[in-house]
């Protein structure tokens, strides 16, 4: 009897260190590898020269999309965030723009119309074109104040992607015969 209650134990001690060892494995992160989490938005900076087409094009390749605003609070949180990730950058591109409709903004990688608008001094001048632009402010500590402007899509600038904020977490699958990994996106 002795022995039966022994192995039980053993067996009940293997199968919890195991269930432990497998949640231990379990990784869970917002964003994927190389963007950064900058309040509830995923970025990643893009320190590349190109016009707002081939921007919001080599953001698509990352599974994301350029940068868009919704308040005051996430943009105090990206100009922090953009004197570390692209410090003395005055301009880059966002996803704002007015292609479909002259003087109405649209937020591309959303599709949403464009409701909050922190323009900077002077603008908005819609014969300046078509795309919405983060300028920045030097001040002794760099370059901050970001505020849009609207520009000719066909300029360069940096840029930021944004990502939607997913959970993915690395579970470990336990099988006999097997030891699988798997992403699962929640």
């Amino acid at each position: 009897m002795l022995w039966h209650q022994l192995i039980a134990c053993a067996v009940l001690a293997l199968a919890l260190t195991q269930l432990h060892s497998a949640s231990s494995q379990t990784a869970t992160s917002k964003c994927a590898k190389n963007f950064t989490e900058v309040g509830d938005q995923c970025l990643l900076a893009v320190n590349s020269w190109l016009n707002w087409y081939e921007a919001d094009r080599y953001c698509h390749t990352k599974g994301a999309g350029l940068l868009s605003l919704k308040n005051d609070t996430q943009l105090q949180l990206i100009n922090k965030w953009l004197n570390t990730s692209l410090a003395n950058q005055l301009e880059l591109w966002t996803s704002g723009n007015s292609l479909g409709q002259k003087g109405v903004y649209f937020w591309q990688n959303t599709g949403e119309q464009s409701r909050y608008l922190p323009w900077a001094t002077g603008q908005p001048r819609p014969y300046d074109g078509d795309c919405l632009m983060l300028t920045g402010t030097y001040s002794g500590l760099g370059v901050g104040n970001y505020r849009l402007a609207i520009r000719n899509c066909s300029n360069w600038a940096v840029f930021v992607c944004e990502q939607q904020s997913q959970n993915r977490s690395t579970r470990v699958c336990l099988k006999p015969e097997a030891f699988e990994m798997a992403q699962v996106v929640v």
